[in-house]
């Protein structure tokens, strides 16, 4: 593996390659698990490629037409490993393919 991949320290997994959600998936605040593109836990995927984000920010996302100052901040978007990632993802009952919609 190169090492310009960007790593973060889990507390629960150790060094792993990162991954993006919105607030609400962390803490469970609102359900469902959005992604640009339906992820494969089986793959390994590196710079920040995972990103999910909740019904809530989706229904925002849509509103909005884009990722823009608004969709942002009511996403709040945080840091964590991808292994946390897939566990989030498995939890909210797995993806809701944005592309698809």
């Amino acid at each position: 593996m190169s090492e310009n991949h960007k790593k973060v320290e889990c507390c629960n997994h150790g060094l792993r390659n990162e991954a993006y959600v919105c607030q609400h998936l962390i803490t469970s605040e609102f359900g469902g698990f959005w992604e640009s593109f339906d992820s494969d836990s089986t793959k390994e995927y590196h710079d920040g490629e995972l990103n999910a984000w909740c019904n809530a920010c989706d229904k925002v996302l849509v509103e909005q037409g884009e990722w823009n100052d608004i969709s942002e901040a009511f996403a709040k978007i945080e840091l964590i490993c991808d292994e946390c990632f897939f566990e989030m993802k498995k939890l909210n009952g797995g993806s809701s393919n944005y592309t698809s919609k």
